[in-house]
């Protein structure tokens, strides 16, 4: 499966560059770190989007199963999370006293794939779908009704703009770090919450 971005606008970038194959976004370290200051994330963990490893290398990677639909040399292995993750579980399971034994799913879905990855996580995820995105996400008749009927408990929104990272790297051709003009957020889900959706700034 390749599912791409439709133009590169979506990604906030400038749209004379190239769109990035599989939308390869990154997650700057510091939006990552912000979030580790006020949620907690519970092991063991998931992290099905892993791409070169951002967002990975700040948890707990002893206790994080990390893998990609596209090899970046950091993934445990390829895996396409909406087709065939089931047959993956099926094969590594990390508590057998439970339907998956994963606590925790964080990752950075590409964006038009963000409501399919929030329902896939909700259906793996014991207690906890944390996922990166744009604040854009809560816009949209679809993405509203099943954000209405989900679990999200609380948008983390920045404070200061974030740059993901186009294809991984810090830095564009010109050796100066990215600017995007989109608003980004954390999103969290927690299972068995039946509350109203909280807004919190980070």
């Amino acid at each position: 499966m390749n599912k791409c971005l439709e133009g590169h606008s979506l990604a906030g970038m400038s749209t004379s560059r190239n769109r990035i194959v599989n939308d390869f976004y990154a997650t700057p370290e510091e939006s990552t770190k912000a979030l580790l200051e006020v949620e907690e994330i519970i092991y063991p963990a998931l992290e099905p989007a892993c791409g070169a490893g951002h967002i990975s290398k700040l948890l707990d990677e002893t206790q994080t199963l990390s893998f990609d639909l596209v090899d970046r040399g950091f993934s445990r292995m390829t895996v396409d999370y909406l087709d065939d993750f089931q047959d993956v579980m099926a094969s590594i399971v990390f508590d057998t006293r439970t339907r998956s034994g994963v606590k925790t799913i964080i990752t950075n879905p590409p964006f038009n794939l963000f409501q399919e990855f929030a329902e896939r996580s909700l259906e793996i995820a014991e207690n906890k779908v944390i996922l990166f995105g744009k604040l854009q996400a809560l816009e949209g008749q679809k993405r509203a009704t099943f954000m209405e009927s989900s679990p999200l408990k609380t948008v983390y929104v920045f404070k200061k703009r974030q740059n993901p990272l186009r294809n991984g790297s810090p830095v564009d051709e010109k050796g100066k770090p990215w600017a995007s003009t989109m608003a980004f957020a954390w999103f969290i889900w927690e299972q068995g919450y039946t509350g109203e959706p909280q807004i919190r700034w980070i």
